[in-house]
């Protein structure tokens, strides 16, 4: 849709679109359309939205000077065009417009962490003045943004379809996908007829960006797990899921997709883990309302005496047995252009990203060495990804 109309325009982000879009979805239930002054008062100061836990009210503050000019001007019952990059992508029609503590909103958000460079981000994005009403975010652009996203209907359609009774979900940026990763999956699936993962997309993405991690996730799926049992589900990390409410959001977020439990590691930030009385309690433990089911996770490791991947709580052997699969620790490796070993990450995903991260690296070596690599004698064109699985392949050979 052309920006040609004649209503008055708002200028949002990706952030506030994707936002409105869970909003619509009915994913933020029981939020279900944006708040007022009083209602976003109300929540801010209990924590609760009809009754239900919901830790932050859900409003539309655009920053800008033009937004706050239309906004402040803005008359009941008035349409304005939602726009992003220059493209209509829904409508609002004006109900009422309110003025907003936007330190009182960052500390809110940030459960007090203000100082950090995530919170100085989500400041800027934050206008003085907010505005409420009925809109309505155009899915099918909406989905294209987000590279055709899955929307909730055909989540809610496969579970249909494959009559699945237990669902379980899991958050995760998945940077990479290791061996960890795979035994969890399997360990969900066990007692679990789906898996729903819900794969963070940063704002700012680090050695990895989404794409080359989504697509080493589904090849990892499509290739060493059960078929048709884990769909992926890709979640922006906006700023209303940033402080330490994010999890409860997570929750409830999985809650709407038909889920029956959330998977979480222990280690995850803001549980807020705590022992009483020998028991395990966490964040959930004092919200009202989140029927969902949490299923905490102790830390997983591979153990060079026991010769498997086990959790830390029943491994018999001490830390300086343990291979810890950190993220940070295998990006290193990866950045510095090394294949990770396949105990850690298997070796099709260490080729995938390699090749990902360094494009045209070994074009010479190829085309120079090619009769090395080809398989049966038979010359064939290899890409960079066949040549890294060729070269572990060389590095795993043995008398």
């Amino acid at each position: 849709m052309e920006l040609q109309r004649k209503n008055k325009s708002l200028f949002i982000d990706k952030e506030a679109i994707f936002a409105l879009l869970l909003c619509q979805e009915g994913l933020l239930y029981p939020v279900t359309h944006l708040m007022d002054e009083a209602k976003m008062l109300e929540v801010d100061k209990t924590g609760l939205y009809n009754n239900q836990r919901f830790p932050l009210s859900f409003i539309l503050a655009p920053a800008g000077k033009r937004n706050e000019e239309i906004i402040k001007t803005a008359t009941k019952g008035e349409v304005l065009d939602l726009v992003y990059n220059n493209q209509v992508y829904g409508t609002l029609k004006v109900d009422s417009s309110f003025f907003i503590d936007k330190k009182e909103r960052l500390l809110k958000i940030m459960s007090g962490d203000i100082y950090s460079q995530k919170a100085q981000d989500i400041y800027r994005r934050l206008g003085n003045y907010a505005i409420c009403g009925e809109y309505n975010i155009i899915t099918s652009l909406a989905n294209n943004c987000f590279d055709n996203r899955i929307a909730k209907d055909k989540i809610l359609q496969f579970k249909k379809s494959t009559k699945a009774q237990s669902i379980t979900s899991m958050v995760l940026d998945a940077s990479p996908i290791t061996r960890i990763h795979e035994h969890i999956f399997r360990l969900i699936l066990d007692k679990n007829q789906l898996l729903i993962l819900l794969l963070l997309r940063k704002q700012n993405e680090d050695l990895l960006d989404f794409q080359i991690r989504k697509e080493c996730l589904e090849y990892v799926i499509e290739n060493f797990l059960p078929k048709g049992k884990i769909m992926i589900f890709p979640l922006d990390n906006i700023y209303l899921f940033a402080g330490a409410h994010g999890i409860i959001l997570d929750a409830i977020l999985s809650q709407n997709l038909g889920c029956e439990r959330i998977v979480i590691g222990e280690n995850y930030p803001n549980l807020a883990i705590y022992y009483d009385h020998q028991k395990i309690h966490s964040i959930f433990d004092t919200t009202k309302n989140i029927k969902i089911k949490v299923k905490l996770l102790s830390e997983f490791v591979y153990c060079n005496q026991c010769n498997t991947i086990i959790s830390t709580k029943t491994c018999p052997h001490g830390k300086h047995h343990h291979i810890n699969y950190s993220s940070n620790f295998i990006q290193s490796i990866l950045k510095a252009g090394l294949i990770p070993p396949t105990i850690l990450v298997r070796k099709e995903v260490s080729a995938k990203i390699l090749s990902h991260l360094f494009p045209k690296r070994f074009q010479h070596i190829i085309k120079q060495y090619q009769t090395m690599f080809s398989k049966n004698g038979i010359l064939q064109e290899q890409s960079e990804e066949d040549f890294y699985l060729k070269l572990i392949e060389l590095y795993q050979t043995h008398p």
